[in-house]
């Protein structure tokens, strides 16, 4: 009997357990591919330099997506036991033991979650290899993955499969029994007008100062190095989201909705009075709900977004200080060129340009100080004939302007301010400079700023050290060897100026000195011969191809565990809201407006989190990227975010639309 008892009320919940397995399988096969990623012998010998630090990060990610997904495992398993609170009632007053429910209740349980961990596990077996490809393309790596799963992984599995089964089996045990003990009705306290109308405009007046302090936090995130103003404005901006997201669904919709009520306008708009209370009803239980879902869909939404511009812009700022896999100067082309001829390298293309180097005056806004420093100088013709990758950072100049190219304040800050009345020995002063930050031959070949000048400002400017810069392309890198490396290191540093500032520049002088000097002061510049970046890069690119994976894999898993949440919650329903349902049809509702109420409920159970979201991590997106976050990319995962949830939220509708009908027979 008591296996007929569970088997009835699994088949009578199918769909909703359904969607909650699948969504439980999808976690317990990223939690295991991710826990076997570290002990994977393919992954070692792809990434032998990285040691243990791959198998240390897999271990911690998985187990903290493992502790997310058993909370979200609690959390939603709970629906179920809420669920079935007027059956156990029910069976405890026809005569069965406490006990018999509770019993039934766990296993009820375990039989769920050994199915999900059965369709996880093979979910795991099939997919570690897709999974590992695709974090060896992330990554850059053209080695085969290989399946494999060690023995650490299949224990870890089991021991994680036979703890989580056993606690939630116990935990909605302990539901059940906390449901018998309550058997009268819990009187539901209403919250009065008087308290939803100022809780719902507060949270109004919260979201908007949200807004406007974001707006604030553009100018005043420069100064996070050395004031707590942005750091009290950001705290404030998500106090201000979360509280005022919360206060307006709390106050501001029952509000509206209710004054749609009271007024009746709702009787002319072709809707059923009836149907609309129930429909309200249905939206203010679920508020808490709602909030829970925004906040973390807001976040999951953060998440991806911070992964892909953070990668992005550490990409550029890489970019802008190694533009050329291999560079050079005049004093070291020579040795570069011949042990280039004893590799097998393909030239790709190779530059040449000439520089001056000068000293010049000028008042920085960054530092606030009046700076004397020398200037590496290079005309504009030159500047136009480098690839265009070399200016893709910069500013747009025309023959006639001037661009003065530094170190960025940060690698998330794109805008800088031109810089004016700059001073240059021998030359006339230059009135406006617009900002760069994409050194053409790389940041390290300069010891600090380049200024890009007209063609004949250039040719008339003196200069007191003048220079040429070599950069190399190359099919599938320069190959050098380590002995090559070893031979160039002696070449690092072409030559050294000490610069003796005076009270004018007139005045100042620079001597260029070939070998080191013995004590180094603020005075003496070095100039490198050479920059060779290959395996940094290489490295760089494993590694933001790693933490772009891992990224994505949380925050689409959270993605879909949210979306599962809100299904559940839809198809849920308990005795009474279902005989609401089968009042409205007894009254005489159409099959027609019933449909209508069902999918009403499923587009404001969706649509209003997915707005909310969008909302709130555009502005979090926005504190840190100053106007340049608005791409293509953004927009493909806002996209990708709005057409999971609408996936979500039809294959709701269609689960609950076929579950009434079948119920109620229409």
């Amino acid at each position: 009997m008591y296996r007929k008892i569970i088997k009835r009320s699994l088949s009578n919940m199918r769909d909703s357990y359904l969607i909650y397995i699948l969504a439980c399988s999808f976690a317990i096969g990223v939690f295991g591919i991710l826990l076997s990623m570290g002990g994977n012998p393919s992954v070692h010998e792809a990434m032998h330099w990285w040691d243990t630090f791959i198998y240390e990060l897999s271990s911690f990610m998985s187990g903290l997506f493992a502790f997310f997904a058993f909370i979200y495992m609690i959390y939603v398993g709970g629906f179920f036991i809420q669920r079935q609170k007027n059956e156990f009632l029910t069976f405890e007053k026809l005569g069965m033991q406490r006990w018999v429910i509770v019993t039934i209740s766990f296993f009820q349980t375990a039989i769920v979650q050994i199915v999900a961990w059965a369709i996880g596990l093979l979910l795991m077996v099939i997919f570690q290899k897709f999974m590992g490809m695709l974090l060896f393309y992330l990554m850059q790596l053209r080695v085969n993955f290989t399946t494999n799963f060690d023995g650490y992984t299949i224990l870890t599995l089991f021991k994680s499969f036979f703890f989580s089964t056993l606690i939630l089996s116990t935990v909605n045990a302990i539901k059940t029994i906390r449901i018998l003990q309550k058997k009268q009705r819990k009187v539901s306290v209403k919250t009065r007008w008087w308290l939803r109308i100022p809780a719902g405009v507060f949270g109004i007046i919260l979201l908007f100062s949200a807004q406007v302090c974001t707006w604030a936090l553009f100018t005043d995130i420069r100064m996070i190095t050395y004031s707590s103003k942005p750091i009290n404005e950001i705290l404030f901006i998500m106090l201000a989201d979360i509280l005022g997201t919360y206060l307006v669904y709390y106050g501001f919709l029952p509000t509206v909705l209710n004054l749609l009520q009271k007024i009746h306008a709702i009787s002319y708009s072709g809707l059923n009075l009836f149907s609309f209370k129930y429909l309200k009803e249905r939206l203010f239980q679920n508020i808490s709900i709602l909030w829970f879902v925004t906040e973390l869909s807001a976040l999951a939404l953060a998440l991806l977004t911070f992964c892909y511009f953070g990668y992005q812009a550490v990409h550029e700022s890489y970019n802008s200080s190694y533009p050329f896999e291999l560079a050079a100067n005049k004093d070291t082309v020579q040795f570069i060129k011949k042990e280039l001829k004893q590799t097998d390298a393909k030239v790709k293309g190779s530059y040449k340009t000439n520089v001056k180097i000068n000293l010049t005056s000028y008042y920085s806004k960054n530092n606030s100080t009046y700076t004397k420093q020398p200037m590496t100088f290079m005309s504009y013709s030159s500047y136009k004939s480098l690839p265009k990758r070399m200016r893709k950072g910069n500013s747009k100049i025309n023959a006639n302007e001037f661009m003065k190219i530094d170190t960025p304040t940060g690698i998330m800050y794109h805008d800088q301010e031109a810089e004016y009345n700059i001073d240059v020995k021998g030359a006339p002063m230059i009135a406006k400079a617009k900002a760069g930050r994409a050194f053409p031959y790389g940041g390290s070949m300069h010891f600090g700023p380049m200024m890009i000048v007209p063609d004949k400002y250039y040719q008339k400017m003196p200069a007191e050290v003048s220079d040429t810069f070599y950069g190399w392309d190359f099919k599938k890198g320069d190959r050098l060897q380590k002995s090559q490396i070893e031979r160039l290191k002696h070449y690092r540093d072409a030559y050294y100026m000490k610069v003796d500032f005076k009270s004018s520049l007139k005045d100042s002088t620079v001597e260029v000195i070939k070998k080191a000097p013995k004590q180094y002061d603020a005075s003496v510049y070095t100039q490198v011969g050479y920059l060779r970046e290959g395996n940094v890069k290489k490295r760089f690119k494993q590694g933001g191809g790693f933490y772009l994976y891992i990224v994505a894999l949380f925050s689409v898993a959270l993605l879909i565990a949210l979306g599962s949440v809100l299904t559940l919650r839809i198809l849920l329903r308990d005795d009474y809201q279902s005989r609401q349902l089968r009042t409205l049809q007894k009254i005489g509702v159409e099959e027609k407006e019933i449909k209508r109420i069902i999918l009403r409920e499923n587009t404001w159970t969706f649509l209003i989190p997915i707005v909310f979201a969008l909302i709130q991590s555009y502005t979090a997106i926005a504190m840190f990227d100053s106007g340049r976050h608005i791409s293509k990319n953004i927009i493909l995962i806002f996209g990708g975010y709005i057409v999971l949830y609408g996936l979500f939220g039809f294959i709701s509708y269609q689960v609950s639309w076929r579950s009434i009908k079948q119920k109620f027979r229409l």
